[in-house]
């Protein structure tokens, strides 16, 4: 390590934060009454319907909202702990620890049904029907081949042999499309969300048929509940690299952590690469806390079982930025992040919550908002439409 990274490491994290900054650490507290969403690692099971589904919401705190603790407690805490903790400088991966920290534990379903079962939403495979999927099967040479039409018909029996199959009609809506036929491609798109209004896809080809049709407003809207179903959708990502002439970009991730916390023989291990934002030693720090104390998960959540859950993302983005705004106000902007700029205007609208769930917890989980219930639907949809799914300029929506 170099004496540079290492008098990085030797930083003091501030023991009082100024009055605006307890103030986003009460931001982020604020959040607890969304509720905080979590998932389960699935249960083995030789096929992914029979694997335990993620549970969508509960109340893992306690009857009293427990506090989000400040950098300064986190680390008297560590200090104070039989457990060895151990800094090391380190460089982090390329766009950050966050494959190691929020590996995906859920499989993806690739037609979501969301049923309710116990009081909770569940997602199941749609059913299919094999006399549909024959014609289907058929249709799409024809139209990888653009014989729309042809294709068009075939899709249009699928959908009388099956009228509940959303995807037929999500496919006939496609050979409307394509054939510079946006208006039928938008009531079969349609017919598609009012069958499934869960499968994201149906959105994006309903914003796309909107659009062409000069309905902007509507084609944001739809486009935003595209995102808001799959945060992870490369394609409308790659849709609107493409078209930048729609003036709308989707942004790249803000939560890309330089800090990381694991476990080793000897006890936890606190990475932090020097060359990044301080603020990432305290979200290290905090990491480490929650692998290395169960008592403070259990104080938290309720459980000593580790699994995502939105409170401990929340305490230890607030204490990452705490460091990065006391940082700031010092004037020590050399490895000053433009990504915490971001999270600290998130944290100030409230919706810190919500970028958990969206940058986060779509990673654990890529369908973690069909479990959701319809309230914070709504709330990460608000955050889609004003933090991520943003104008660049070039048409007035």
């Amino acid at each position: 390590m170099t004496r540079r990274r290492a008098r990085r490491l030797e930083a003091p994290l501030p023991s009082k934060g100024s009055s605006r900054l307890n103030r986003l650490l009460l931001v982020a507290g604020c959040a607890f009454v969304l509720g905080c969403a979590s998932t389960q690692k699935p249960a083995a099971a030789s096929r992914p319907e029979a694997s335990q589904p993620a549970r969508a919401t509960e109340a893992e705190a306690a009857p009293e909202r427990p506090r989000l603790l400040s950098p300064a407690e986190i680390a008297k805490r560590l200090e104070e702990s039989p457990v060895a903790y151990k800094v090391e400088g380190k460089d982090s991966p390329r766009g950050g620890w966050a494959d190691a920290l929020w590996p995906q534990r859920v499989e993806e379903a690739q037609f979501p049904r969301v049923v309710m079962q116990d009081g909770e939403r569940i997602i199941r495979e749609w059913p299919e029907n094999p006399d549909a999927r024959k014609l289907l099967d058929e249709a799409e040479p024809l139209f990888r081949e653009k014989k729309y039409a042809e294709a068009g018909k075939l899709y249009a029996r699928a959908t009388e042999v099956c009228p509940d199959c959303y995807m037929a009609w999500n496919f006939r809506g496609d050979a409307a499309y394509f054939a510079d036929d946006a208006a039928t491609a938008l009531e079969h798109y349609q017919k598609a969300i009012e069958l499934n209004p869960n499968d994201h896809r149906s959105w994006f080809f309903l914003g796309n048929a909107l659009g062409k049709l000069g309905r902007f407003e509507e084609a944001l809207d739809a486009w935003a509940q595209c995102l808001t179903l799959n945060p992870r959708y490369a394609v409308i990502r790659q849709f609107f690299r493409n078209n930048s002439h729609l003036g709308l970009v989707v942004r790249e991730d803000a939560i890309t952590p330089r800090g990381y916390a694991e476990r080793t023989g000897e006890g936890v291990s606190i990475q932090f690469d020097p060359n990044h934002d301080l603020g990432w030693f305290a979200f290290a720090n905090c990491k480490a806390l929650w692998i290395g104390e169960p008592s403070h998960r259990k104080e938290m959540t309720g459980t000593t079982e580790e699994h995502f859950n939105s409170i401990e993302e929340l305490e230890c983005l607030g204490a990452a930025l705490v460091v990065h705004e006391d940082q700031k106000r010092q004037g020590k902007t050399e490895s000053s992040d433009a990504a915490f700029d971001r999270l600290y205007d998130v944290a100030n609208d409230g919706m810190l919550l919500e970028a958990v769930l969206f940058e986060v917890g779509s990673r654990v989980h890529p369908q973690i908002v069909l479990t959701l219930d319809d309230a914070v639907r709504q709330r990460l949809k608000a955050y889609v439409r004003k933090h991520v799914l943003v104008p660049v300029g070039g048409i007035d929506l």
